[in-house]
């Protein structure tokens, strides 16, 4: 069963999100804050992480480049997920995520991204 690591800080959303995705038999480690992040990883051991941008008092782009410059997380896949920020913007900020969805997205694209994610060969 693969184990992913959602930091959401709305709550209804972050609710919907462990819903959708223990339905379909992923184990979910529901996280609101990006605070404990690192040591949850550690714990939890997730095969991804889809992570929101605009964290309530924190900045997601900023935990997002420390995920990639740590050499224990570095490979994590990440899905990065905002309503303020468009895809062009992300690239331009170079959050070369492995993939990125907009609010409101689908539950649908989001199942599929994480398929496409959890399959591709490390």
């Amino acid at each position: 069963m693969n184990r992913i690591l959602v930091v959401e800080d709305d709550p209804d959303l972050l609710e919907i999100v462990q819903t959708i995705l223990e339905e379909n038999n992923y184990k979910v480690f529901p996280l609101m804050t990006g605070r404990p992040i690192f040591k949850i990883i550690d714990e939890f051991n997730p095969d991804l992480i889809l992570l929101d941008v605009k964290l309530d008092g924190m900045d997601g782009r900023a935990i997002f480049k420390e995920i990639r410059t740590r050499p224990d997380t570095a490979h994590l896949p990440v899905i990065l997920t905002s309503g303020g920020f468009s895809e062009d913007y992300m690239r331009r900020e170079n959050l070369a995520a492995d993939a990125y969805l907009e609010k409101p997205f689908e539950m649908t694209a989001m199942l599929k991204q994480l398929e496409m994610l959890l399959l591709k060969p490390a």
